[in-house]
């Protein structure tokens, strides 16, 4: 990091700012790709199946061979 830091500031003004402005694009990127993990992850859980409580006491009786 210090390495960085020191190079950064061997830049004028000009380049500083295109390397920040360059981080910046790099986090919004991150984030994007974090919302779309996100959202792919809610379409999958959506599509889990909901027993209702019938749907479970039929698998119980069918476990104890009712």
């Amino acid at each position: 990091m210090t390495e960085m830091l020191l190079k950064y500031n061997l830049l004028d003004s000009y380049r500083r700012k295109e390397v920040l402005d360059f981080i910046d694009f790099l986090l919004n990127k991150n984030i994007e790709q974090v919302k779309q993990e996100k959202t792919s992850y809610k379409k999958k859980i959506l599509k889990v199946s909901v027993w209702s409580d019938s749907d479970i006491d039929q698998i119980i009786q069918n476990k104890l061979g009712c």
